[in-house]
């Protein structure tokens, strides 16, 4: 029986195949560790937010389950009474009431399913008879007690287990006046940061590009901030804009003439929120000062040389070439500074003390970590995070990256 002829070039293209293959494995095996940790760190949160935002999710109430509690002492203070004063179940009976005794003594939050489950399992003349007897005077979990004197559903009190309350969350944030407050706060420090730093970027950056003495101290000083400390930066600020502060005595100073008084800048609502924005400024400039920069360094001498033989003025060569010639920079400036602003945080919660001005992300915290709402805080993360999204893809459509 003869054998195929299999041609010489069908033989080298299943090689180089094989040879692809081998290579795509290889690349997944060195690549799979990122992408573990890209799932663990970034997915995996942004799920669980989504889980939380339709639930009543509290922190607090997660560690209740864990807490070490003494049952006779805390049936003593129930009833009122000593356990070696009672004789019998019949003394006390009509004093214990379970659901106060578990939500307010033992210190369980019950949702309604615990409630029903409560009510028909839970067994009474068992923990009774044996405070009478004397065998609770010992120290154990939440839950080990609540599984313990629970005839059925005894799973219901071993954990914490968030209740679904579906869209309540979302329907919650319009009639929230804080929600409101805070969005305007939000994008009006938006507004006003972002172009104002941005432009001034620019003419830093303009101005660093200069072939003049000294011009390396002075990229320096103003990219200095950026690697400061937001605590540090917002503690000098807070010296400056205190009643004694340098910024009252200057303005006293030129206007003290005509009536002006000091202002607590940071403690006034009328001011506050300008006055973080100056901070914001001061610290962010310098550091997109330097993409600026490196946009400059590409733009071709020549062109410059060209406007300078056709007569144009340096003002002239800065609106029809520089800026022009940075639109890719300008846009990437753009996009992460409305990103940071519209998640500005450290400088609020370092320096406001009014509700007055706050912004979404620290209201968003208030939410999660002091109010212990993590449902509801993760349904303003969901909407600061589809926010972000808008404006960032309005962005990328409206403003071209290309001249």
């Amino acid at each position: 029986m003869m054998r195929a002829h299999i041609p010489h070039h069908y033989l080298k293209r299943g090689e180089k195949m094989k040879t692809k293959t081998r290579e795509a494995i290889f690349g997944y095996i060195f690549a799979s560790p990122v992408i573990i940790i890209v799932l663990l760190f970034t997915i995996y949160p942004i799920i669980m937010v989504f889980y939380y935002s339709f639930t009543n999710y509290n922190p607090l109430e997660t560690q209740k389950f864990k807490y070490p509690i003494n049952p006779q002492e805390l049936l003593e203070f129930h009833v009122g009474m000593f356990q070696d004063e009672v004789e019998s179940v019949d003394k006390i009976i009509d004093y214990f009431d379970p659901f106060s005794f578990i939500q307010y003594d033992v210190g369980l939050n019950l949702n309604e399913e615990q409630k029903k489950a409560v009510a028909e399992y839970f067994e009474v003349d068992k923990l009774l008879e044996d405070f009478v007897e004397g065998k609770l005077n010992e120290t154990m979990t939440t839950s080990e007690f609540m599984t313990k004197y629970m005839a059925k559903q005894k799973n219901l009190f071993k954990r914490y287990t968030p209740e679904i309350v579906g869209f309540d969350n979302f329907k919650r944030l319009f009639k929230d006046e804080y929600v409101r407050i805070s969005l305007v706060n939000t994008l009006l420090y938006t507004v006003i940061v972002v172009p104002v730093q941005t432009f001034l970027a620019v003419l830093l950056a303009v101005a660093a590009n200069l072939k003049v003495k000294g011009v390396k101290l002075y990229k320096v000083v103003f990219f200095l901030p950026a690697i400061t400390s937001s605590a540090a930066i917002s503690m000098i600020f807070w010296l400056i804009y205190s009643k004694p502060g340098i910024l009252n005595r200057i303005l006293v100073t030129l206007l003290g003439g005509f009536g002006f008084q000091p202002i607590d800048w940071l403690n006034n609502p009328n001011t506050a929120l300008f006055a973080i924005m100056l901070m914001n400024i001061w610290s962010t400039a310098g550091y997109f000062m330097v993409t600026f920069l490196a946009g400059l360094q590409d733009i071709p001498l020549s062109l410059y040389e060209a406007a300078e033989i056709d007569g144009a003025s340096s003002v002239q060569k800065f609106w029809k070439i520089t800026l022009p010639l940075l639109r890719p920079q300008i846009l990437f400036v753009i996009v992460m500074g409305t990103i940071g602003c519209m998640q500005v945080f450290d400088q609020i919660y370092f320096l406001i003390n009014n509700m007055r001005n706050i912004t979404l992300s620290f209201y968003i915290y208030k939410n999660a970590f002091e109010y212990g709402n993590m449902g509801y805080a993760s349904s303003l993360a969901i909407i600061l995070f589809g926010i972000i999204m808008l404006i960032t893809f309005l962005q990328r459509r409206y403003i071209p990256e290309e001249y």
